[in-house]
């Protein structure tokens, strides 16, 4: 539990992270009852981190606030995605583009906080943590991972339901985008739509950074890059791949790296390709 500290204004009860710290400046006080903390609930977020006495190695600290700070940023993009189903089907394409980039901006905070994980935690680090885990602790069950998952769902059935009334399809998006020239009244529901479109890309494409950048992480933490050279176990032929606390190998992690939020997103993209690029003959494949 963490433990009170009584600094500053007489009677003062506040609690810290560090009470015991040597150098008194060093405490991290919180909870001062101010309306900061009170409003923001501030106190209850920071109760969340381990004091300092609780931490089973330094590097815990930097481990526990990378996956909160994550998880905190996940739960702001949701309620962003909520929001553009609501506003796609109020007919809103524009404002609905507005906050679709501002959940895929929002998902930058979990990829630059890995990108601190995967420069700065040594592996000895994490593997002396991990050993005081327990089993299933797996990031699989990520709250703010599978709930982005399920609210893409609704999100695309609500642009599909938009281009259905604007009698568009995801291609004439993309003529729309590439246009040479202003848009005449009646194509500026495809301009429109044409934004949306380019801010569910975006929204994408954090997601599939921070997996990709996870998946470094994973092999620089605990090994089983592809390209890792196999080394015989205790005298057999059969490298020791990696699992997680879960008991599963990390190889399934590549293709969870290469899934995205929204893979019809990506059938017009295609289908544009092969309108303006004429097919191989099949005499010329072979």
């Amino acid at each position: 539990m963490t433990k009170r500290a009584t600094t500053g204004r007489p009677g003062a009860a506040r609690r810290a992270l560090n009470p015991d710290a040597a150098d008194p400046q060093l405490v991290y006080e919180y909870d001062r009852g101010s309306n900061y903390e009170q409003d923001t609930r501030l106190t209850t977020a920071l109760s969340a981190l381990l004091p300092e006495e609780q931490l089973v190695h330094p590097d815990q600290r930097l481990f526990q606030s990378v996956h909160l700070i994550t998880e905190y940023a996940w739960a702001a993009m949701h309620f962003e995605m909520g929001r553009a189903v609501t506003l796609l089907d109020d007919g809103d394409p524009l404002l609905a583009t507005q906050v679709l980039e501002r959940a895929a901006s929002l998902g930058r905070i979990p990829v630059q906080a890995l990108h601190t994980l995967v420069d700065f935690l040594p592996q000895t680090g994490l593997l002396t943590m991990r050993e005081t885990f327990p089993e299933n602790t797996t990031g699989l069950d990520s709250p703010g991972a599978r709930n982005l998952r399920r609210a893409a769902q609704p999100l695309w059935r609500a642009f599909t339901r938009a281009l259905e009334r604007a009698g568009l399809t995801s291609e004439d998006l993309i003529t729309a985008q590439g246009r040479l020239a202003s848009p005449a009244d009646d194509e500026r529901g495809a301009v429109d739509l044409a934004l949306v479109r380019q801010g569910l890309i975006r929204l994408d494409g954090t997601i599939a950074e921070w997996k990709q950048l996870h998946l470094r992480m994973v092999w620089g933490q605990l090994g089983g890059h592809p390209e890792a050279e196999p080394h015989p176990v205790a005298g057999g032929g059969c490298p020791a791949m990696p699992t997680s606390l879960r008991g599963e190998s990390t190889v399934g992690l590549v293709r969870m790296s290469e899934r995205t939020l929204f893979p019809q997103l990506w059938d017009a993209v295609d289908a544009t390709y092969r309108r303006f690029v004429p097919a191989v003959p099949a005499d010329a494949a072979s």
